[in-house]
């Protein structure tokens, strides 16, 4: 099974992780592990709030991760989608 690596995020560390992505779905992934480096540029001031990790997933793992959770920081358009 092929691997993507998505930008997850854990907001405030209150340990419910979940992927970064925005109100359409579409999330941040790509072959490689992101570096601290590219999810600061991608997610910005709220970095440090967001505790973000570079996870692998298989299409089959990230079909599970379907509740939604808006961010008011990202005027609700990027949020976290959790399991």
């Amino acid at each position: 099974m092929k691997k993507k690596h998505f930008i997850t995020v854990d907001w405030c560390s209150d340990g419910n992780r979940g992927i970064f992505c925005d109100k359409n779905g579409k999330s941040f992934h790509q072959k490689e592990p992101y570096t601290k480096q590219e999810m600061a540029k991608i997610l910005g001031a709220f970095y440090l709030i967001l505790n973000p990790e570079s996870l692998a997933f298989t299409e089959e793992e990230i079909n599970r991760y379907n509740e939604w959770t808006p961010l008011a920081e990202y005027n609700n358009f990027f949020g976290i989608a959790r399991k």
